[in-house]
């Protein structure tokens, strides 16, 4: 069922007009050397559309200073490619990160691979085979057995070249099999270079999926020079002398070539998203092309008259397996065709309406195609198609945006003859209408709770009673908004009416390209799930929060008690600048594991795991009877807690960790260590409090349990890797460091200043609520050598802490409230303390309450003075906080954090939004009976 809107209970509902486009093409007065775009304002797409003619206009497209010979675009020839300067410009400014874009015409791939680079999804139409074929080469990913599959085709090859029988009439008789039929073969191949080239593609027909095509364009790399074709754009024989192995020798020259591009390609293209289709964009089907399922058209489409692919790569095609003929059938503005079928520019102009037919149908309303495209000359007339089809916008369901002129240098043009007629090319760049359409917002697959659903709604910019929160949303699509939608957290699909279905990012980040298969809520996508940590709240309970905000990507974000680092790695996946600052050093440790390693090369990542892998395939058989990787300080205690066996495994592994990592990495590998260190301990693992299993642990999988945990972290990590040019936003990292909230200094360590902050976003601890230190103390034994006497004062000196002295009790004790704490906390320490004199059943910890109450206060008084000091005007804070109670004199006391903590941050002159009430769930824990059972987000503003 759908939530329905009407469009005539929308007051001013504003479509832009084509009546707004202009009427003059633009002139260029700006050299665009550095291409990447850095725009504080709306993106380009959503500004009218008279700036985007504007802002393109500006710009000299022509790159005569520039180097356009970039990595990855010179795997194979093409003739009329266009310089990848050319699309990298036009995508950066017309198009987001994540978004779709479409080249109907791909030739070489040149708009894919730089969609790619640029962290867009890129879909390569083409009529011509090759074309698909290259694109694939150029975003290839090379994974350990492919590279041993071309190793080997490599050795084998040279073997034949080096030692073996080159005879032609022996490969011949041997592998013509594997070669395709040639009418006239022996006018356009020497028999050497045709008996070589059966023997090349025999091997090639034994490899498979990438390997074959790395193969197979090494091989097209080298068709027209072992042929007695004249050129790569002259179809005329010419015969020479082959000797024999030279043929052969190219080949893997070649070979060696194309493996060392894709290997200096891959580190940009790896993970990208990319589909090649070998199509005619005239007639392609909503199957393979659905409808709204591009975000930008860049295209450079082949120029009337101009040449004949078929006939320039009949070789290649034939070689490789395709049928030129039938490419001939479908060409648009060939040459051959024109002189066969007399037909003039208006045929090459029908073929081009045809495309944009296309191109329109695949746009989402209110996005560009831009097509660089050339001159046309019919019977020594030129026209200039550019012109015609702005002239035709109109009724192709397009505004004309505008026409951009740039030269085409003398050395660039591809074509012996009727190509460099044309001195000057275009691009001209049109918008699909927009109309009024709708959008249709589906739900997340599981069951939300009744606040989420609030937020739900809220996340796309209703309010609860609009719609039904468990339902379809359906509300009237305005550009600026899908981007908001495609954000949200607890909706997982987006479709525009008619057009594509499409997932959210946290239907993505959930579950992948399985996003429609799933029906559970993934809290650990990610790194979320690298460590535990009591008292965090879920990423995606964050994520609706940094959304309902109101301050969108880029804005700078701290987290006062980052914990584990939910809000940090939140804020890191949808596009914020974060922050974070935590006493407990276990914490900023899982923090920074949290986040660094995804910054890290894929590579170097990759190379660390498996090496940690094959080591512990092969531990020793007696692990060394000693601590020597943990503080000597630390070895007694550790001895109390774990048995001998588990304390030398854990050593030595610790040992092996810090031999092959460093820095970030290690920081992974540890905090990995660390998840598993309290499973095999003698602490009992279900109980905050400091207490012996009843039956203690003489022995465990060490090595497989650390082994399991990295695999399963790693997996996700790769799952990552894979789906992050689905992102919307660029990736910001974040800084952390360990460090008391309470102290400006802390902040001077993270780079902030005063007025620097735009949202704070954090969940500081409830009132003496949980343990922190406690529950990972033996982490912070082993792993990072602090033993009890070193963890008591960090215990101690953090905020919420249930640990105090007799001297810092009295102490508190004496503190003249009403100078410190405003009324409320007054009036609630002072209750507290005439309870408890009445209560003679009250032991020493319940009687430390008032005083451990009143430093909480003040410690979150500190701590909300500097966040509202790092605020900026207009700067909210959103804490995620609740109350939890006690029992006196047999009666449940509530401890109102959250009105206390509301009162103070008044106090300071923040006002506040709102309170959002949310719930949470208590865990697997025995020691609950003061658990937390509702939590609220606290809002809070500074004027």
């Amino acid at each position: 069922m759908n939530q329905f809107w009407d469009f005539d209970k929308i007051p001013e509902l504003k479509i832009e007009s084509h009546h707004y486009m202009p009427t003059q093409k633009a002139v260029h007065n700006a050299n665009l050397t550095e291409m990447e775009v850095i725009n504080n304002g709306p993106a380009l797409h959503l500004r009218p559309i008279r700036e985007v003619a504007h802002e393109l206009g500006a710009i000299d497209w022509s790159f005569t200073e520039v180097d356009t010979r970039l990595p990855g675009h010179d795997i194979h020839p093409y003739p009329a490619k266009f310089i990848p300067q050319l699309p990298h410009g036009l995508i950066s400014r017309l198009s987001g990160r994540g978004e779709t874009v479409l080249d109907p015409f791909g030739g070489s791939g040149t708009t894919a691979l730089e969609a790619v680079k640029l962290g867009r999804k890129a879909i390569s139409i083409d009529a011509n085979p090759l074309s698909a074929l290259i694109g694939r080469v150029k975003t290839a990913r090379l994974e350990p057995e492919t590279l041993k599959a071309l190793n080997s085709h490599h050795s084998v090859l040279l073997t034949h070249l080096e030692g073996g029988n080159l005879s032609p009439s022996s490969l011949i008789n041997n592998y013509s099999s594997h070669a395709p039929k040639i009418v006239n073969q022996d006018k356009w191949f020497a028999e050497t270079a045709y008996a070589e080239l059966c023997l090349i593609k025999a091997y090639i027909n034994e490899l498979d999926s990438t390997s074959q095509d790395i193969a197979l364009v090494a091989l097209s790399r080298i068709v027209i020079k072992a042929s007695f074709q004249d050129s790569e754009t002259r179809y005329k024989s010419v015969p020479r002398e082959v000797p024999m192995g030279e043929t052969l020798r190219r080949y893997l020259r070649e070979f060696t070539a194309v493996v060392k591009s894709v290997e200096k390609n891959e580190a940009a293209t790896r993970y990208g998203l990319s589909q090649f289709l070998c199509d005619d964009i005239r007639l392609i089907g909503k199957e393979k092309l659905p409808d709204g399922i591009a975000d930008l058209v860049v295209t450079s489409p082949p120029y009337g008259n101009a040449t004949d692919y078929h006939l320039y790569h009949r070789f290649r095609l034939l070689w490789l397996g395709f049928d030129p003929i039938a490419l001939g059938h479908v060409e648009i503005g060939s040459h051959l065709k024109h002189q066969r079928e007399s037909s003039g520019f208006e045929s090459y102009l029908e073929d081009m309406e045809a495309a944009l037919a296309t191109m329109h149908r695949a746009l989402k309303p209110g996005r560009y195609a831009a097509l660089v495209i050339g001159d046309s000359v019919y019977d020594k007339k030129t026209y200039d198609p550019a012109d015609a089809l702005y002239e035709r916008a109109d009724s192709l369901g397009f505004e004309a945006c505008t026409i951009v002129d740039r030269a085409i240098h003398a050395v660039k043009r591809s074509f012996s003859h009727a190509g460099r007629r044309a001195t000057s090319e275009h691009i001209l760049v049109l918008r699909r209408k927009v109309t009024p359409t709708f959008i249709q917002i589906s739900p997340a697959p599981y069951k939300l709770w009744p606040y989420e659903e609030e937020l739900r709604l809220r996340e796309v910019g209703l309010k609860q009673g609009d719609a039904d929160p468990s339902l379809d949303i359906r509300l009237p699509s305005f550009e600026e908004d899908r981007s908001m939608y495609k954000r949200a957290a607890f909706s997982h699909s987006v479709q525009l009416e008619g057009g594509n279905v499409e997932p959210t990012w946290q239907a993505v980040l959930e579950n992948g390209e399985a996003w429609r298969s799933t029906t559970r809520k993934d809290p650990k996508y990610v790194t979320h799930g690298i460590h535990s940590y009591k008292g965090k709240y879920y990423p995606q309970l964050a994520k609706s929060l940094l959304n309902i905000s109101g301050f969108g990507p880029g804005a700078t974000v701290l987290d006062l008690f980052c914990g584990s680092g939910t809000t940090l790695l939140e804020g890191y996946l949808n596009g914020y600048r974060t922050f974070g600052c935590d006493m407990n050093p276990l914490a900023a440790k899982i923090s920074r594991a949290k986040l660094g390693v995804l910054e890290l090369n894929p590579d170097t990542v990759r190379e660390v795991v498996l090496n940690v892998r094959e080591l512990l395939t092969s531990p020793p058989l007696n692990f060394p009877q000693h601590l020597d990787f943990v503080d000597e300080n630390c070895r007694e205690e550790i001895l109390r807690w774990f048995s001998s066996p588990i304390a030398f495994k854990l050593n030595w592994l610790l040992g092996l960790l810090r031999r092959v990592s460093a820095g970030v990495m290690l920081d992974f590998l540890e905090v990995i260590l660390s998840s598993i260190i309290r499973e095999v301990s003698n602490q009992e693992p279900t109980d905050l409090r400091i207490r012996y299993r009843s039956e203690p642990l003489t022995d465990a999988d060490v090595l497989g349990l650390f082994l399991n945990k990295l695999e399963e972290q790693f997996k996700r990590i790769e799952k990552f890797w894979k789906i992050r040019d689905n992102a919307p936003q660029d990736f910001l990292p974040s800084v952390i460091t360990e460090g008391d909230n309470r102290k400006s200094d802390t902040f001077t360590k993270l780079g902030l200043e005063p007025g620097s902050v735009d949202l704070v976003l954090t969940s500081p601890p409830y009132g003496t609520a949980l343990p922190y230190i406690d529950t990972d103390r033996l982490s912070l034994l082993f792993i990072m050598g602090l033993k009890s006497s070193d963890r008591k004062p960090v215990e101690n000196g953090l905020i919420g802490s249930r640990e105090i002295s007799t001297a810092e009790r009295r102490r508190l004790e004496q503190v003249e409230l009403s100078e410190v704490l405003p009324s409320g906390s007054q009036k609630f320490i002072s209750t507290m303390q005439n309870e408890l004199e009445s209560d003679l059943s009250a032991g020493f910890r319940k009687r430390n309450m008032p005083a451990l109450m009143v430093r909480y206060l003040l410690d979150m008084s500190a701590a909300l003075g500097q966040a509202k000091r790092l605020l900026r005007s207009g700067g909210e804070m959103m804490i995620v906080i609740g109350d939890n109670k006690t029992t006196i004199n047999g009666k449940t006391m509530l401890i109102p954090c959250t009105d206390l903590i509301e009162e103070i941050a008044c106090s300071q002159g923040m006002a506040v939004v709102e309170r959002i009430d949310i719930s949470v769930t208590t865990e697997n824990f025995r020691h609950i009976k003061n658990a937390i059972v509702k939590n609220v987000v606290l809002r809070l503003r500074k004027p």
